[in-house]
């Protein structure tokens, strides 16, 4: 497994990068808006939130993204790849006046073929509420394949697959 931060990698309409400084804000954003937070546990404190900001910023971790909107020039997202319940998973949000534009696909298709170009993993999941019925089609539209279902914070969770194109799983 590489250590090395996220290359920056560019799509038609995104540029996917680590977080530096100047995305607080966005960052920030996010993390406070409920609609953003719907399906992620709930809107986060002001405090809270500037302070987990503050650390993806001054601490470039493997995985960890921003989603730049090229045609804005802003940060329009961010998102991680760590792991969390065993397997490799990729995570992402957009910030809401970005959203349904077609972003997030794009990002998290770069963000998968980077994480499989990079990695020996043959694997990578995602996982999302089953109300959240966009990241649904959105996983699907880019190959996931749903695997299964959990139950966490008393909600249903559906999980996801993406599969290293070309090798069996061992």
């Amino acid at each position: 497994m590489t250590t090395a931060p996220l290359e920056v990698l560019t799509g038609e309409r995104v540029v996917v990068r680590a977080p530096a400084p100047g995305d607080e804000h966005a960052l920030v954003e996010m993390a406070t808006d409920p609609r953003v937070r719907r399906y992620l546990g709930g809107p986060k404190d002001q405090a809270a939130a500037e302070a987990d900001a503050a650390r993806k910023v001054g601490e470039a971790r493997w995985g960890q993204f921003v989603i730049v909107d090229r045609a804005a020039g802003v940060v329009a997202g961010s998102g991680s790849v760590a792991r969390k319940r065993g397997p490799w998973e990729i995570s992402y949000q957009l910030r809401h006046p970005f959203w349904r534009r077609g972003l997030a696909g794009e990002a998290v298709a770069l963000v998968r073929d980077w994480f499989f170009d990079t990695t020996e993993e043959y694997e990578l999941i995602a996982t999302t509420q089953q109300a959240n019925l966009a990241s649904q089609r959105l996983l699907e539209r880019l190959g996931a394949v749903r695997t299964g279902s959990f139950e966490q914070y008393g909600l249903t969770q559906l999980r996801f697959d993406f599969h290293r194109p070309g090798r069996r799983a061992p």
